[in-house]
């Protein structure tokens, strides 16, 4: 089986027609999924998601624990885990079925690391991530803000509902065993947990492969344990 790449970035958005600069569509992002006060109360999240990538069901777990512990697991039905990666702030380990590679340089392990926050776009300027807006483009029919966001040595491209604020596509290239990759990742059916909207759906674009994923559970301040993010 070829190795399932998922790259699952935040889910949330927000920004008014009008906004014009990447902090104001961040800004309004927030405001539209619940406000900073809500998202600041939950200290812990844990998802699960599942979906069926060339006819096989799988399981994505993703558990965070702000600001540094982040862990997403990819298991497939009759066989078991396929894919994780974790990071506990200082370092990272991606692994899979071919074996796992232990990440260090400070970099790499920051544009990890970011994805521990609860809402990572809310905490772009704290990571000393850089925003640039772009401008406006249609995603489908939908009419979205374009920014680019650099951490690291990772380049995302995101896309913003100009009416609504909801964050609705995201385009990320990586390196993978296939080479170079970009995945396109599309977000809908937002609902609050806790104060917060959580996109329920994802779909992706892996290139050979479509993927497409459905929450079926997230919980909030469960008082995940660090030992989870352990790397050994």
């Amino acid at each position: 089986m070829k190795k399932i790449s998922i790259v699952l970035a935040t889910l949330f958005v927000s920004t008014v027609s009008f906004a014009q600069t990447a902090d104001e569509v961040i800004s309004n992002y927030v405001k539209a999924i619940g406000g900073s006060d809500a998202i600041d109360k939950i200290k812990d999240l844990t998802m699960t998601m599942t979906g069926e990538i060339q006819g096989q069901s799988l399981e994505v777990l993703i558990q965070k624990k702000p600001t540094n512990k982040f862990l997403q697991s990819v298991s497939v039905v009759g066989m078991g885990e396929v894919q994780k990666q974790v990071c506990d702030g200082v370092k990272a380990q991606v692994g899979g079925m071919q074996g796992s590679q232990e990440i260090t340089e400070p970099e790499k392990v920051k544009a990890i690391a970011v994805q521990s926050y609860i809402v990572p776009e809310a905490n772009y300027k704290a990571i000393g991530a850089k925003v640039t807006y772009i401008g406006k483009e249609k995603v489908g029919d939908v009419e979205a803000h374009k920014i680019e966001v650099t951490v690291g040595e990772t380049k995302i491209t995101e896309y913003y509902d100009t009416a609504s604020g909801l964050k609705i596509r995201q385009a990320l290239t990586a390196e993978s065993p296939m080479g170079t990759q970009t995945i396109i990742s599309d977000y809908s059916d937002y609902k609050e947990i806790s104060g917060v909207k959580f996109a329920h759906k994802l779909k992706q674009d892996l290139g050979m492969a479509q993927l497409a994923l459905t929450a079926t559970k997230i919980q909030v301040n469960t008082n995940l344990a660090d030992a989870l993010f352990e790397i050994k």
